[in-house]
């Protein structure tokens, strides 16, 4: 974009790029409800003003009293997350079927324009239009130019948008750079010949738009959808509490379980339903999810709660924990990296505990692995736990996961594009020195333990794990790492199949 400043001097300012990081691990992935914005698809954002632009203001408990409180959870969780030092997110907007607000526009017998007759349609489903206001002024030609149309756009809670001056024959293509509204031509072109009058105005008003809560096929897709995106290695649904219950609620939670398994390079970030208001009805729920006996996809979960009391502009909201604790996981990656732990970190804009627990309620959420997040003297609200829900040491720790997430981040970049090559001793060099590269800088930025680094790792890849009457089109390669802290040791098998592409395990 180019402004004028001064005679002669312009300034010329480069969006920022945008491009996706697969390599990152601070990237977070919100799925859940917002005011307005595309339905179940991905939008990259990289600011609280990017969320605003694509999916609107957070919706106001002083517009529509307190019943707002745990619905349109995400868009605060987002404010959260940006707030406590998150740079990138995706978000994906879940709803169930919903209407879209349009207005009818006719021209009628005006020459110069197209079509008789418009719709003029909210750019996404919702009620987030209704009421709102185009107003239309058409001028005929004059000495200055041919006729032109301007367009004012006026929605509740929305920045007003003005399009002055716009061609009859651009009006739709010009329109397309609203945020609220598109231009539909619904008629066919008007009858020609006729002069039409010097001036015309039209009020139009936005209505029909309706919401739905998402249900349990929704939220499946948006799980879906989150899971072929490469760049996240966090993932929430902060509505997802409010929005299902019981067995569907769970069936959702163990559907992103396994997604984030299968990637083996994301963590998610869970809430306590907030209908379920005491200690024993939090664990119960944990124990449902623990249930399920599977410590590789406990593993891939962590359960941070109470909720969070925030300023909304008019009071204090509860908000769910997960979006300011990923805000705080991706701080703590950008000044420590992905290894360390995110316990004892504070928590910024947010002023209070949605609910106090006395110390042996605290003490039973801990052992059924919940990480609480505490309010304490001179220090404000902390995170206080970096637990997932598995209960087996080479699971547990959430600073062990997100290594291993790095680390299988790292070495698909540096082994896929081998994964086509002979199975020959100069591929296996090149595939060893690749993941060497890979491991030697997590040791030199403090990830692994030992004093050499003989000590911190060992990468095998030979006639051991690759005898000679293997499938040549196949090809193993292990990898033994020894993380900094006090925890279990990983070990990955790696195996590049021409047939099967890359496929790392974790041992």
């Amino acid at each position: 974009m180019t402004s004028e400043a001064l005679p002669g001097v312009s300034l010329t300012f480069a969006p920022r790029g945008s491009e996706a990081e697969p390599l990152r691990t601070d990237v977070a992935a919100f799925l859940g409800r917002l005011r307005r914005g595309p339905v179940g698809a991905p939008v990259r954002v990289e600011s609280w003003n990017d969320v605003v632009g694509a999916f609107g203001p957070p919706p106001s408990s002083s517009s529509r009293g307190d019943t707002l409180d745990g619905a349109f959870a995400t868009p605060y969780a987002l404010r959260g997350f940006f707030e406590n030092g998150g740079r990138t997110a995706w978000v994906l907007r879940v709803s169930g079927p919903a209407a879209t607000a349009r207005a009818r526009w006719t021209v009628g017998d005006t020459s110069g324009f197209p079509r008789a007759r418009y719709q003029v349609v909210a750019t996404s489903p919702g009620t987030w239009a209704n009421g709102g206001h185009i107003a239309i002024r058409y001028q005929a030609s004059t000495v200055a130019g041919p006729p032109t149309v301007s367009v004012q756009v006026t929605v509740p809670g929305e920045v007003p948008e003005s399009f002055p001056g716009l061609p009859l024959a651009e009006l739709v293509e010009r329109l397309t750079e609203s945020r609220l509204i598109r231009l539909v031509p619904d008629g066919p072109p008007p009858p020609p010949g006729r002069p039409g009058p010097i001036s015309l105005s039209w009020n139009l008003t936005l209505a029909g738009g309706t919401d739905s809560v998402p249900t349990r096929g929704e939220y499946e897709d948006a799980v879906a959808v989150q899971a072929e995106l490469p760049e996240p290695a966090l993932v929430a649904m902060p509505d997802l509490g409010t929005d299902l219950a019981g067995s569907a609620h769970t069936a959702v939670v163990l559907e992103l379980l396994r997604s984030v398994d299968a990637s083996h390079d994301r963590l998610a970030v869970l809430d306590v339903p907030p209908r379920l208001a005491s200690a024993d009805e939090a664990v119960d729920w944990v124990g449902s999810l623990a249930a399920t006996g599977d410590s590789r996809l406990l593993g891939c979960a962590a359960v941070y709660h109470p909720a969070l009391r925030t300023p909304d502009g008019h009071g204090l909201r509860t908000v769910p924990a997960s979006g300011h604790v990923l805000g705080v996981i991706a701080r703590l990656d950008g000044e420590r990296g992905a290894h360390h732990t995110p316990a004892n970190a504070v928590i910024l804009e947010a002023v209070d505990l949605a609910d106090e627990f006395p110390e042996p309620q605290q003490a039973r959420l801990f052992e059924a692995g919940v990480d609480l997040v505490r309010c304490t003297r001179g220090r404000g609200l902390i995170v206080w736990g970096g637990r997932t829900l598995s209960a087996e040491p080479r699971t547990r720790h959430i600073a062990h996961r997100r290594l291993v997430h790095l680390l299988v981040r790292a070495i698909r970049r540096v082994a896929a594009p081998l994964v086509f090559d002979v199975n020959s001793s100069e591929l296996r060099l090149t595939l060893v020195r690749a993941i060497t590269s890979v491991l030697l800088s997590a040791f030199r930025a403090g990830a692994l333990a030992g004093a050499r680094a003989e000590q911190a790792f060992r990468v095998v890849c030979d006639d051991t794990n690759n005898p000679p009457e293997q499938d040549p089109g196949q090809l193993v390669c292990e990898i033994e790492v020894a993380p900094a802290v006090p925890m279990e040791f990983i070990r990955l098998r790696l195996v590049l199949g021409q047939d099967r592409g890359l496929e790392v395990i974790e041992a």
